[in-house]
């Protein structure tokens, strides 16, 4: 996890990490303890502050505690489509007139699910008039709307890198802008998360159902890899972030304020302030803009330690499809989540595998002509359950498929036998040191990290006990961890066979 801070770059740097990377863990936990601030509003709202004065700039994240893992059967794709309707303003702002909004809104509700009724009843003839006055009626609704009312604000008052993202294990939204907007930023996140209006819902689910077709049907590995999930993870991770495509038809306003309702509480939420701010400021803040939310919200279960593997009981641990990516290999080997002792070990030796020029795959596979490509990921498609480490190789022409099962299994096993060597692990330990100084060098980046330890972690502090935990590693702490991962029996394989011609 000691990579997450990286994610999204690009801040000016930071007087306190700005040089070598040197520091020892002691004196980067002091001065980072020094900066930061936590505190919780009594509705249990968590705010971590950092303070970094040298630009008048600020970084703001919210980490929503919920994620495409927590949908219920039938429901895929719902928590991002609500990532999406989070910018769609609220009962203030983005309309011309609420209450005749409000008004047209019920009834384009009320001719959706006629619409969909019908549709499912096979009744061809009054669905097509019902989805015709679905549409008359969201045209008439979309003329009290003012497009983009939310994100156009906050750029016209100098806010950058505005967006969210939507995995299986949480939901982010952030952005940067100028120190004097702070308290703009606190009014509209406020707004847009007690007192949100889920407008233009149904053209929305149009760009998600297009997003879907560009994403994972018209890409040449997106089909596969949505089977390859579904039959190789036996827990809610088999499931795609953007939703089964029936499933996302079949969604509206009603399930959709059902799924806020029940994880969109302020228990269920933390925002992370970093820059050119104080925590008596960020605190009086807080308490004028969300202290009077009281929205009942029961918090998101932690990572479990001890969480069954995700890997099925039935079935063989094998998967063969066509596609235009093909021929390719991918290897699921089940893991632990993030709360294990061993989370760590599992990102190094992905580094081992894969980063850099002198990493395993590249160096025995890439360049001695075996495959085009080589890559491990530590944890797929996420890691706050039970996942696992996916490992995917593209072979050169001429190199069959059991060829490049048999080269991965080779570089597995000696891994296995004997773990790294210590100047592979030396090369690992100074990566993840540069690593976590980048991040550190981000404002962004900080406040994505501090937010994603805190809720995976229990704390933001992890963010540096397990850069210490890497560096105290030894070669049989990694190679006890590979052994008993890399084995048949742990894996799920997957062959990607070329499309005949």
């Amino acid at each position: 996890m000691f990579t997450l801070g990286t994610a999204i770059l690009g801040e000016e740097p930071c007087e306190a990490f700005s040089g070598p990377t040197g520091l020892g863990a002691l004196e980067m936990e002091r001065r980072l303890t020094d900066r930061i601030t936590e505190f919780e509003l009594a509705n249990g709202l968590h705010f971590i502050v950092m303070e970094r004065h040298n630009a008048p700039i600020v970084s703001v994240h919210t980490y929503a505690n919920v994620g495409a893992f927590d949908e219920v059967s039938g429901q895929t794709g719902i928590a991002h489509l609500l990532e999406h309707m989070a910018f769609k303003g609220s009962v203030r702002l983005g309309t011309k007139d609420y209450q005749r909004e409000a008004a047209l809104l019920n009834s384009v509700d009320e001719a959706f699910y006629a619409f969909w009724e019908a549709h499912e009843a096979g009744q061809a003839t009054r669905a097509k008039q019902l989805y015709e006055q679905l549409q008359a009626l969201e045209a008439r609704a979309g003329q009290l709307v003012e497009p983009n009312a939310f994100g156009s604000l906050l750029q016209r008052s100098g806010a950058v890198g505005l967006n969210a993202t939507t995995s299986h294990d949480a939901t982010k939204y952030f952005m940067s802008l100028p120190a004097n907007k702070l308290e703009l930023w606190f009014a509209l996140e406020a707004e847009r998360f007690r007192a949100p209006v889920f407008r233009e819902l149904y053209s929305e689910k149009r760009v998600v159902a297009e997003e879907r077709r560009s994403r994972i049907d018209a890409t040449p590995l997106g089909r596969f890899q949505e089977a390859f999930l579904g039959a190789a993870l036996a827990n809610n991770y088999a499931r795609p972030v953007i939703g089964y495509e029936r499933d996302v038809a079949a969604l509206g306003r009603r399930e959709v304020e059902a799924f806020f309702r029940r994880h969109y509480g302020p228990r269920n939420l933390v925002i992370t302030v970093v820059g050119d701010t104080t925590p008596e400021q960020v605190r009086n803040l807080a308490e004028k803009y969300f202290g009077g939310w009281r929205q009942e919200v029961l918090p998101s279960a932690a990572p479990c330690a001890t969480e069954a593997l995700a890997r099925p009981t039935q079935g063989a641990l094998e998967l063969q499809q066509a596609a235009r990516a093909g021929p390719a290999v991918m290897q699921a080997f089940y893991r632990p989540s993030v709360a294990s002792a061993d989370a760590p070990i599992f990102d190094v030796i992905s580094d081992i595998l894969s980063t850099g020029r002198t990493a395993r795959f590249n160096a025995n596979l890439v360049q001695r002509g075996v495959a085009y490509t080589a890559n491990a990921v530590s944890s797929y498609p996420g890691d706050k359950h039970s996942c696992a480490m996916l490992l995917y190789a593209l072979p050169i022409s001429g190199v069959g498929l059991p060829a490049m099962e048999q080269a991965l299994w080779d570089q597995l096993s000696g891994l296995a036998d004997t773990g790294p060597t210590q100047r592979e692990l030396l090369r690992i330990k100074k990566a993840a040191k540069v690593t976590l100084v980048d991040a550190l060098r981000s404002n962004s980046g900080m406040a994505s990290a501090l937010a994603a330890y805190h809720v995976l972690t229990g704390s933001w502090q992890s963010l540096l006990k397990e850069s210490a935990i890497v560096e105290q590693l030894t070669p049989e702490d990694v190679r006890a961890v590979a052994a008993r991962t890399f084995t048949q029996d742990n894996c799920f394989k997957g062959l990607v066979l070329p499309l005949k011609a």
